[in-house]
This record gives C-alpha cells, structure tokens and sequence, in this order.
C-alpha cells in the first residue's frame, strides 16, 4: 500500500459525479426507450443504487478505555518491564472505532478503505502503537468464527475463540505461526478490547499501516458486503502523559467495482460522453471518482477527552 493509495477522495466532487453519470444514462436509456416516460432502466438503477451506498463512523468515544498497568494486573496479567516503563512516559489508550456500511441491492465494492488522523501535531502528538486487526490475523478472520481480541503482557495481540471451534483454526495453513497467540476464550489471559468481533465478508483482504505514526489506515479489499454490517477495527494509542484530550479526522469510504458498473452501463457506453469515457479507461481512478464517502472531524469544541487513569 502506498500513501497516494490512501489518500481520501474528494466526497463532494465523487457526489457531483455520480448524480451527473446519473443524469446523462437516465437520458440516454430514455432515448434508447423512444422517450418514453417510464422506471429507471438498468444503467440509471445502478447508478442511483450506488448513489443510495451509505458508509459512516460510530462515536470513537463509544469504546475508549484507558491501559494501566493496575488494569492488566487485574485481569490477572503483569505487563513486561519496556512495556512499564513505557508507561512511565505515556498514557496508553485502546479506542474501537466502528463503521457501519449499507450497500444498496445489487451494489458491489472492490474496497473499503478507512484514514484517521490524530492530533494535536507536535510535542503533544499522539502515536499509534498497535493497529488491530492487521493482515497477520486475514485468514483467522476468514474462517468467520466469532474472535475476542485482547492484548497480552507485551501488548501484542492474542485471540480467544470458542472451545468448539478452535479446530477451524488450528487446521489453517499458517496456524504455526498464530498458535502462541491464539487459546479459548475466558482461558486465555488476555485484556479484551474487542469482543465477538467477526467479518464475513467471503474472500476479502485486510492490510493495515501507521504504527508509531499519528496517522493509520486500513483497507479490506474485495469485502463481500451485502447488506448493512458494521466493521470494527481497534487502535492502541500512546499520549504524553496527563494529556486530557485529543483531535481527531477520520475518513472512510467505498470504492466500487469498475467491471460491475461498466456491466450495468453497456448499453450506454459508447454514447457517454469523453470525460465519462476517459475515466472509465482507468479502473483505479474510476473507482476512485465515484467513491461514496464521509469525512468527519472531532476537533476544537467536538475533540475527544480522554478517561481519567
């Protein structure tokens, strides 16, 4: 992944596009209909379907819990010595972001992707530590089993799964290298930040990037999406310590799959006009153009104050 892969698109000028490709196929299946006044044909209701495509965030405040040592210690875990020392520089925080999707029928994404930005910028910068999940974990949450994520003495990431399912996951091909992380759930000794997390989302592609930056990203390529589904994903986070809030930008998008949306536009194709024509030639900068998106902002009076330790 490379950061121009990331950058957001422009929601207001992929909004713009859209409802003009809208206008000019409607016209265009009109035409090919004789003018007639009837419902949207299979190009226009594409169209206006991916129009319809909602993606947004939860609150980030919903889940952000502090990590202390005292907090491990309970849970029955004694953090190792960098890590305590760590602590005596840092606050560190666990915040579950949540992203709920609501493809119309019909609708087909080649990606999901999700920015967030945390500030202030400077000596007070907050750092990312840990992104979860990652790409390490694709395959475990392939299978669909229902995981609890939770952090261990080294705040490394391990994974508690029902009894009766650990056997789909102990037969994975990369199962040897997840093992000494992975146990059933409530013996596995783990401080859980995410609970009964599970993506079904077929053959998707995760890949996260932004550890020890103030900026993280993630992208689930070839999510299988079907109806509404909230993705959660968790960030590990570090402030200079007594540090009492914080800024943060978060944009997430859908970016749809160009062979879809040419098939549905077949009929219309030859007659769209150049710009539409150019665009299309180009499957990335197409997906990219008729992105659906949000960008939301907790700064100045909206900034996030973080739980006392």
């Amino acid at each position: 992944m490379t950061n121009q892969k990331f950058n957001p698109p422009n929601f207001e000028k992929a909004e713009d596009l859209l409802n003009d490709l809208f206008e000019v196929v409607k016209n265009q299946e009109s035409e090919l209909a004789g003018g007639e006044a009837q419902e949207l044909k299979r190009g226009a209701t594409a169209v206006q379907r991916l129009k319809e495509t909602t993606v947004k965030f939860g609150n980030p405040r919903s889940i952000l819990i502090p990590l202390t040592a005292k907090g491990f210690k309970a849970k029955g875990i004694e953090l190792n010595y960098e890590i305590k020392q760590l602590m005596k520089q840092f606050d560190f925080y666990s915040m579950v972001v949540s992203i709920t999707l609501s493809p119309q029928p019909s609708v087909l994404i080649s990606n999901l992707k999700c920015q967030l930005d945390f500030g202030p910028q400077g000596k007070d910068e907050p750092i990312v530590h840990r992104i979860i999940p990652d790409s390490k974990w694709q395959t475990v949450l392939k299978t669909g089993v229902n995981l609890n994520l939770g952090l261990d003495a080294n705040l490394d990431v391990g994974i508690g799964v029902d009894a009766s399912e650990l056997t789909k996951i102990a037969n994975l091909p990369d199962y040897d290298k997840l093992k000494a992380n992975v146990g059933t759930k409530g013996r596995f000794k783990a401080f859980t930040i995410l609970d009964s997390l599970n993506y079904k989302f077929g053959k998707f592609t995760i890949a996260a990037e932004g550890k020890d930056q103030s900026q993280c990203k993630w992208e689930l390529e070839s999510p299988e999406i079907k109806d509404k589904s909230t993705v959660e994903f968790d960030i590990i986070f570090k402030v200079p310590k007594g540090l009492e809030s914080i800024d943060l930008i978060g944009n997430v998008w859908i970016e749809p799959k160009i062979n879809w949306l040419c098939g549905e536009l077949t009929d219309v194709m030859k007659a769209l006009p150049d710009r539409f024509k150019d665009l299309f030639g180009s499957k990335d900068k197409a997906a990219k153009g008729f992105a659906v998106g949000v960008k939301e902002k907790w700064t100045g009076e909206e900034r996030i104050i973080l739980p006392k330790l």
